[in-house]
């Protein structure tokens, strides 16, 4: 008697895995809008967040599932290094500004904003435990979706496509924080966060070119 021949699970269409894969994108790229919003005056950091942060990580959760389910393990594979790279290249940059402020090489402190951030989230004032809290959780938040967003758009490339997303950052950031942070030296201000964005840039690429599928 003849073997029935395995039945090999279909694949989803291009159509679907792109919108899948914006889908994804989209929803990564709410840290950055609740930044956005808050620093030009259109919605406060804490509403946004709430309203639009906390559902898009569960959708993110459910397309993951769905992704999964429908055999896109490209998708799938793309997130989870995009979210594990992206939390690696956040822990250099956080220790390549640590090493340069320790040094005491530059006159800027580049966890400064950090603290901000949580101070805006809960409402509390900068160095208060849950600002802390909220600030570094926020901080992390970001560099990990930044990592996700870069590896569904971007794909694997040569490391040094990582480099030129860690300028592209840097770029985004001095267009950004100068609205709201207080900025004495703007050479040292430059110097720190273009260090910080080229090591995040530097090994997210190198991760992404080691661990992703296509």
């Amino acid at each position: 008697m003849a073997a029935t021949p395995s039945r090999i699970p279909a694949t989803p269409s291009k159509r679907a895995e792109r919108a899948l894969r914006w889908s994804l994108i989209v929803c990564a790229a709410v840290s950055l809008g609740a930044l956005v919003a808050h620093v030009l005056g259109l919605l406060p950091m804490p509403f946004f967040l709430e309203v639009f942060g906390i559902p898009s990580l569960l959708v993110i959760y459910a397309l993951a599932a769905y992704a999964r389910k429908i055999n896109a393990g490209l998708l799938t594979n793309g997130l989870w290094v995009g979210l594990c790279a992206g939390l690696a290249a956040t822990v250099v940059y956080d220790g390549v500004r640590f090493l340069v402020e320790r040094g005491h090489l530059f006159g800027y402190n580049g966890f400064v904003p950090i603290l901000m951030f949580g101070s805006w989230i809960t409402g509390q004032p900068t160095g208060s435990t849950a600002a802390k809290i909220a600030g570094w959780t926020y901080h992390y938040w970001n560099g990990a979706t930044f990592g996700v967003i870069y590896a569904l758009a971007v794909g694997r490339r040569q490391w040094w496509w990582g480099v030129g997303y860690g300028i592209l950052m840097e770029c985004c950031m001095l267009g950004l924080f100068p609205l709201f942070l207080r900025v004495t030296n703007k050479v040292d201000f430059i110097a720190v966060s273009m260090i910080g964005h080229l090591a995040y840039g530097a090994i997210l690429g190198l991760l992404a070119q080691r661990y992703l599928r296509f």
